[in-house]
This record gives structure tokens, C-alpha cells and sequence, in this order.
């Protein structure tokens, strides 16, 4: 990966996380709360001026910013800003979910503007999307493909080939697939026999990739009577596009896409969740995470790549990167936005304050698992890539 790739990775990454904060620092302005210090990017300090009552600052290491906000660590500024009217410490509960929610809201709005960039660029339909789990997305006109190569066996004839995860079968000796039991009939009788199959590789988001291959079936007992005498050693798949076609569908497209995407995540999450704790394995859970390390290689790998389709699918995963964002700080857990706005939803519906100490140990230790589960899947990931 070239210095500029690096460059501009890092713009992207910083981009997303200032957004998130500049909402952070918009609802405390607006709420009347002091905002001390702005900062892109973390200290050692670069540069910095003052403007009004807030510094804003340029900072050494990359990777986002801050915004330093009077009387946000309420254990730490107990007593100090008791009497200050413009302290986050004394602001009501739905004042401090206001300015806690704004930079998941900031990143929202980020993933809602890009969506309308990639619809009106690509006709209000998105890429192929594999779908690792069953899903009917709520919103849009589903276009399928459902011969998708998922997994190849170790040395089998698809893999001797050449094929590619991501290619869809579309031809064998000619004859149009549309189905796994379209490939399984197309295959009957012809093990040890050479075959043309074609394909579409979807990872080329022009569609106009295909590839022809010739491989040799090896011989197979079926189990049953669905099954063919031959086979290639490919697990395949769905691959779904969504396209939007109705006027109420096309106004709405990026805010419906969101939701599609959302549901499509959390539904995918919800599953693989059950798996881990059917199997009592964490794998299939820590194998779904992407860490810092898994998102620069994606957007690296992206930008370096060529095609007219380069800057679609650039926006196209920015703005999914955005969603990650706004999703992951919405949960409940403690550390994060979400686990912040759980407490002083607390508050708000029972009008009693939790004690600044007790919630801020609770902080303390999701910020060290967290940053564990963050270890981890770097580790993964370097391996990975």
C-alpha cells in the first residue's frame, strides 16, 4: 500500500469520526454547555488557536478527534462546576441524550447523504450483496442471483480451475443456471469429463466481468434423489441487489436503504450470536468483527483498485463504514454513546441521579473490554491480511 492510499485512507477514517464529533460539539453548543477544546485527531499537540471559549486544535496522531466538553466526566468535575450553569454536569437527562446521541446522528446523516451520491450515480440500485444468511429485505425490488460461490473445497476441481469466491455460475456446456439443482442436473453423467463453465464475478461492480472455465467433475454417490452422480466442489449461495424503483422509493431511497441494511446486520448478528452459544465457540462471533486494521485494508484495498466503478463502490462502503459507526456507538454497552444515553435514560424516567462514581466505574470497565475485543480482532486481522 502506497504513502497516498495510506493518505487518503486515513482522511476517509479521520472524515467519519471528526463528523461524529462535530455532533457531539453542535449539541452541546446548542444546549447551552461549554465546549473547551475541539481537536482533529489525538495529542501531542500540532497546532492550536482559540476562538471564543473553545480551542480548536491539530493534533499528531490520526484516526478522528475530541471535543472536550466542561463537566462530561461527572465523577471527576463533581463539585468543581456544581454552580455552573454551562456544565454538562448540570444539564437534564434529555439535554445530555441530546448531545450524547448527536454524533451517532452526525453519522447517520453522513451514510444518508452518501446513499443519495450512490443512487442517483448507479440508478437507484445497489451492489450484490452476498447474503451469508436468509434475509427478505423490507424495502425495494430484490434481484437475485442464487448461484453464488460461497466456499470451495481444498483441492477440488473448482478450486484447480481457477474459480473465484464471489463469481456467480451462469453457464455449464452452455445451458443457463439458475439454481443449485440447474448445476447438479447440468454436472449428471459427465464426471471425468471436462465441462465449460461460465461465470459472473460480482466483486467487479461493472457486471461485465466473465470468466469461462474449464473444469473436470469428480465422481459422487448421492445421498438422495435431489442430488447428481458428479460434482465440482463449490457451496453455493444467494447474492441479493436491491433496486428502488417506485417515485416514493427513489425519494426515500438512502434513509430505506439504511433500514434494509440495518436489518439485514442485526438480524445476521442475531444469528451468529446464537451459533456461538449453541456451540459454545466465540469464533463465529469474533470471525464477523472487522476491527481498525480490517477497515483500512478495505477502504486501502479500494482505493488502489481501478475501474470506472472505483468511487461508487468507495461511497458504497464509506457509507456502510458511517452506518458500523452509528450502530456500534448506539448499543447499550458502557464506554460507549449508547451505554451513556442507557444511564441517563435511567435518570430521565425515574428523575433519580446515578451516582457519577458508580457509573463511571462501569465506563471504566466496558472501556477495558472493549479495548480487549479490539486487540483481539486486530490481532485477527493482521493475520488476515
Amino acid at each position: 500500500m502506497n504513502i497516498i492510499t495510506i493518505i487518503i485512507v486515513l482522511l476517509i477514517i479521520s472524515f467519519l469520526v471528526v463528523i461524529h464529533e462535530l455532533g457531539h460539539f453542535w449539541a452541546a453548543k446548542k444546549n447551552g454547555v461549554r465546549v473547551e477544546e475541539f481537536g482533529i485527531g489525538y495529542p501531542p499537540k500540532i497546532f492550536g488557536k482559540q476562538f471564543g471559549e473553545t480551542f480548536y486544535s491539530i493534533n499528531l496522531i490520526p484516526f478522528g478527534g475530541f471535543v472536550k466538553i466542561t463537566g462530561e466526566d461527572e465523577e471527576e468535575d463533581e463539585g468543581k462546576t456544581k454552580n455552573d450553569p454551562r456544565s454538562f454536569a448540570n444539564k437534564s437527562a434529555w439535554q445530555k441524550i441530546m448531545i450524547l446521541g448527536a454524533g451517532v446522528f452526525m453519522n447517520f446523516m453522513t451514510a444518508f447523504l452518501l446513499y443519495y451520491i450512490f443512487f442517483f450515480a448507479n440508478n437507484f440500485r445497489s451492489f450484490y450483496i452476498p447474503m451469508i444468511f436468509d434475509h427478505d429485505f423490507r424495502f425495494g425490488n430484490e434481484i437475485v442471483y442464487t448461484t453464488m460461490i460461497f466456499d470451495m473445497g481444498e483441492d477440488s476441481p473448482s478450486m484447480l480451475s481457477g474459480m473465484g469466491l464471489g463469481e456467480v455460475v451462469l453457464k455449464v456446456d452452455g445451458q443457463d443456471i439458475s439454481n443449485i439443482q440447474d448445476l447438479r442436473n447440468n454436472l449428471s453423467g459427465k464426471a471425468g469429463n471436462e465441462v465449460q463453465i461460465e461465470t459472473l464475478d460480482i466483486s467487479d461492480r461493472s457486471y461485465e466481468r466473465r470468466n469461462t472455465y474449464t473444469v473436470v467433475p469428480e465422481s459422487y454417490v448421492p445421498q438422495n434423489e435431489d442430488e447428481g452422480d458428479a460434482i465440482i466442489g463449490v457451496y453455493l449461495g444467494d447474492a441479493k441487489a436491491i433496486s428502488y424503483e417506485t417515485p416514493f422509493e427513489k425519494i426515500f431511497s438512502a434513509p430505506l436503504h439504511t433500514y434494509n441494511m440495518l436489518s439485514y446486520s442485526t438480524s445476521a448478528l442475531g444469528k451468529i450470536i446464537g451459533i456461538s452459544v449453541e456451540t459454545r465457540d466465540i469464533e463465529p462471533v469474533s470471525s464477523s468483527m472487522t476491527g481498525p486494521v480490517g477497515i483500512f485494508n478495505i477502504l486501502g484495498s479500494i482505493v488502489q483498485s481501478k475501474g470506472s466503478e472505483k468511487f461508487l463502490v468507495l461511497i458504497d462502503t464509506v457509507a456502510i463504514v458511517s452506518l458500523g459507526f452509528a450502530f456500534t456507538n448506539l448499543l447499550p454497552i458502557p464506554a460507549l454513546d449508547g451505554g451513556r444515553i442507557a444511564f441517563k435514560f435511567f435518570e430521565g424516567v425515574t428523575k433519580r441521579k446515578v451516582n457519577p462514581k458508580f457509573e463511571a466505574s462501569v465506563h471504566r470497565a466496558g472501556m477495558i473490554a472493549l479495548l480487549l475485543l479490539v486487540v483481539l480482532i486486530t490481532f485477527r486481522d493482521i493475520r488476515v491480511w
